[in-house]
């Protein structure tokens, strides 16, 4: 099985602040992965030291065998990236904002309007395409932050808090299109949330933080089975309740 993701002992300090400690876990390439946490356990630190966006203390790692020192810049142009926190243009309508990213992964000015507009089409946007993101609910910018991560087609995607903001019926729409993803087209995706049940409907790995450090990974149904959990509640909770 091969790895799209490799860490090994990667680590992150801020000051006497030790926000990632030594975590090592791969993630299989075509998988959907989900990086398990509350907020504040390291999760959003790990993924941008794995987009060269933060320069890790120690440690190493590799997305699609590039080193994420040496190789940033290539690890970016093959992923793409929803943080769990970002502002749009508010001028720009959504359709100029998704086609200038386009551009930014070199999509045609052709290709990356019908990309654009495909998108918006998925998340029901279609409609508002020209309307400027000012206007835009939190729901309907959390849909455009989706959109913006996949018009690259990327081969690896790295979501953090990407269910936030989205009602039930757009969660679970996006949930399909993300497991479409890994199974048709090989996307490697890293699913980081604290939202327990998106995990379990849609990953067959994990990798559990927990203030820093690594608690557990591996197959979910083999780790809910070892700590006789009959929910991922329960098996959170126990895997948190050794830790601590």
């Amino acid at each position: 099985m091969t790895a799209a993701i490799e860490l090994d002992a990667l680590t992150k300090s801020f000051g006497d602040v030790l926000a990632v400690d030594r975590v090592s876990f791969t993630v299989p390439e075509g998988q959907v992965f989900g990086f398990m946490g509350h907020n504040g356990a390291g999760k959003t630190t790990a993924i941008r030291m794995l987009l060269g966006l933060t320069r890790p203390t120690s440690g190493a790692a590799r997305v699609l065998g590039r080193d994420i020192v040496e190789d940033s810049l290539e690890v970016r142009r093959l992923s793409g990236f929803l943080p769990a926190s970002y502002g749009l243009p508010r001028d720009m309508s959504a359709l100029d904002f998704l086609v200038y990213v386009g551009a930014m992964f070199g999509l045609s000015r052709a290709d990356a309007t019908a990309r654009a507009r495909g998108l918006l089409d998925l998340f029901e946007l279609g409609a508002v395409a020209r309307k400027s993101l000012g206007g835009f609910s939190t729901g309907m910018a959390q849909k455009v932050g989706l959109a913006q991560a996949l018009i690259g087609r990327p081969r690896v995607l790295f979501l953090d808090e990407p269910t936030s903001g989205l009602d039930p019926l757009g969660r679970h729409k996006f949930l399909t299109h993300i497991r479409g993803l890994a199974r048709d087209e090989g996307t490697t995706v890293l699913f980081s949330t604290h939202i327990l049940s998106d995990v379990e409907s849609i990953c067959e790995r994990v990798a559990v933080m927990h203030h820093g450090r690594l608690i557990a990974s591996g197959g979910l149904a083999e780790l809910k089975a070892t700590r006789r959990a009959a929910s991922m509640d329960d098996l959170y909770l126990d895997l948190v309740q050794e830790a601590a």
